[in-house]
């Protein structure tokens, strides 16, 4: 019998100590500095439950509310276990994942409110019109270097009134280079007439609106660039963190856009939540775990192991003990010196 005990309080004192690390652990980064209180708490209890239920088992006493109390504190012991256990086997892959499906959504909105900006019509005429410029500027400088028609002739005087009408302004007149003309005087000629044509071009009434579109689709751009493909950014380390500056990108092109987007084509971007995928949390761990299951194996895994370890010692009492091995009778019932005896 004394070995038997001598295991018992082994297998007590191994599974509360190996419970008590779980517990820890599982519970940091949910009470933060009072991890340790919780811990110690649950530690005496399990502790406690266990002794008391060896006892009143050999002493052929009521163990009901010892077990009770066990399963009291083994409750929190096992949510807690469970937290850390389950962190471990999946925090890798619930990272993966989330990032993955969270950039998916990122790009998505973005490049949907770029193309709905793209699709206005005052940006798609005053980008065609600024193409046609550009291109009747392309052939004014073809024209003006042709070696049989060197200079700003009645040809190149052409490509200049299509601009003119363009812009719906007439640029400033300047003296245009003759057949005779250097290259690097028709080269001046033509540097001048394209500045005074962006600067018409900027002041026209379209302008402002278009520019304000223009720059929203710019940032866009500069977004997607920014944070690249999933994958890469995994490689490079990212974390979690990474969802709370998506999510504030995200919301902020949206305030943009829709700030220069009419009422009836205003954008509403998926709300990235910066929770998403926070294993180590309790709460986040048994969400992702219970209700989400991305890996049904590793939460029976992480289920079945945070509680064996405290179960053990409970199920060893009551197949090693029996009542009245403990030396005394049932009959002398309580209040009897007998039945303080630590059982040893």
């Amino acid at each position: 019998m004394f070995i038997i005990r001598v295991v018992y309080y082994l297998l007590v004192l191994l599974c509360i100590g190996i419970s008590l690390f779980l517990t820890y652990f599982g519970f940091e980064r949910t009470f933060g500095p009072l991890t340790i209180y919780f811990t110690g708490v649950i530690g005496l209890l399990l502790f406690a439950a266990d002794f008391m239920l060896q006892r009143n088992r050999e002493r052929g006493l009521p163990w009901a509310p010892a077990f009770l109390l066990f399963i009291l504190a083994a409750t929190f012991s096992s949510v807690s276990n469970f937290n850390y256990l389950y962190t471990n086997f999946m925090t890798s892959d619930v990272l993966a994942s989330t990032v993955r499906e969270q950039y998916r959504v990122f790009s998505t909105d973005l490049t949907n409110t770029s193309a709905r900006l793209e699709r206005l019509d005052a940006v798609q005429e005053e980008s065609d019109r600024r193409a046609r410029i550009e291109t009747e500027l392309r052939q004014m400088w073809t024209q003006m270097n042709d070696p049989a028609r060197l200079g700003c002739g009645e040809r190149c005087a052409g490509h200049i009134n299509a601009i003119n009408a363009l812009l719906g302004v007439e640029v400033t007149d300047l003296r245009r280079p003759g057949p005779s003309s250097t290259q690097a005087e028709r080269k001046e000629f033509y540097d001048a007439f394209r500045g005074l044509v962006q600067e018409a071009q900027e002041n026209s009434s379209v302008a402002g609106p278009f520019q304000a579109v223009r720059a929203v689709i710019s940032q866009i751009d500069e977004r997607l660039a920014f944070y690249g493909n999933a994958d890469d950014a995994l490689r490079a380390g990212a974390d979690l963190s990474v969802l709370s500056q998506l999510s504030d990108d995200s919301q902020m092109i949206e305030r943009e856009a829709n700030a220069v987007l009419p009422a009836s084509a205003q954008v509403d971007h998926a709300f990235i939540d910066p929770t998403l995928g926070r294993l180590g949390e309790i709460v986040y761990s048994l969400r992702n775990g219970f209700l989400e299951v991305p890996s049904l194996s590793a939460t029976i895994m992480a289920a079945i192991l945070s509680i064996v370890v405290d179960f053990v010692p409970i199920l060893y009492a009551f197949v090693a003990f029996r009542p009245g091995e403990g030396g005394v009778l049932p009959e002398e019932g309580p209040g009897t010196f007998d039945e303080i005896d630590d059982g040893f």
